[in-house]
């Protein structure tokens, strides 16, 4: 077992950038393992959030959700999406295996573009936190790979 697996990619990405990519005569080698560090810096981020950044936009469709269900019926009436909805509310992952915790994040983001295209016409409120939900999501799933 490797401890610390995120860690452990940054270090092989910084061995590349520091070690391997200055001993190189080609600029062509050069360019390919700033590129190669770059994408496993990227992959180190990743696998250190791969369950908990899926599982916080999961947790926040959910609380969009149980908004739309408490909504009055005249207000939801055209969200035909309503019985995924409801459904949703309660869905786990089958365990938190990553490609289990990737379907369910797929069906939630699924949801969210049925719950922003009819917040848009049906309910400004809705529509304004699906664009919150959004702008919060990209910032979770950002890289921060240091650049030139």
């Amino acid at each position: 077992m490797i401890p610390y697996p995120g860690k452990t990619i940054a270090d092989l990405a910084l061995r590349i950038a520091t070690d391997i990519a200055p001993a190189t005569n080609s600029n062509f080698a050069q360019a390919d393992s700033g590129l190669i560090t770059g994408l496993l810096l990227a992959v180190a981020q990743d696998y250190e959030r791969a369950v908990f950044n899926p599982m916080a936009d999961i947790d926040e469709i959910r609380v969009l959700c149980r908004q739309i269900i408490e909504l009055p019926e005249a207000d939801r009436e055209k969200f035909t999406a309503m019985p995924a909805c409801e459904a949703f509310v309660d869905a786990q992952p089958r365990s938190l295996m990553l490609a289990d915790v990737t379907a369910l994040h797929a069906q939630a983001l699924n949801l969210l573009i049925d719950i922003h295209t009819w917040a848009e016409e049906h309910h400004d409120n809705l529509n304004l936190e699906v664009w919150r939900l959004l702008r919060r999501h990209s910032e979770r799933h950002k890289f921060d790979i240091p650049g030139p």
